[in-house]
């Protein structure tokens, strides 16, 4: 998964992303001081780190 269809995929679920220093910070409204770093590199996501997220967001 690439992180354009990951931040499509959270801003679908109701997460807001803001641009970051180095990465974009996904936010959720009802999960106050929740921040999840987004990389902005082209590619896929490294499995590992796109499992965290998930867990992290609670999607799937």
């Amino acid at each position: 998964m690439t992180a354009k269809e990951l931040k499509r995929k959270l801003t679908a679920d109701g997460w807001n992303i803001t641009q970051g220093g180095r990465h974009e910070l996904a936010t959720h409204p009802n999960r106050p001081g929740v921040k999840i770093p987004i990389h902005r590199h082209t590619g896929d996501i490294p499995t590992g780190t796109l499992q965290k997220i998930l867990k992290e967001t609670g999607l799937k």
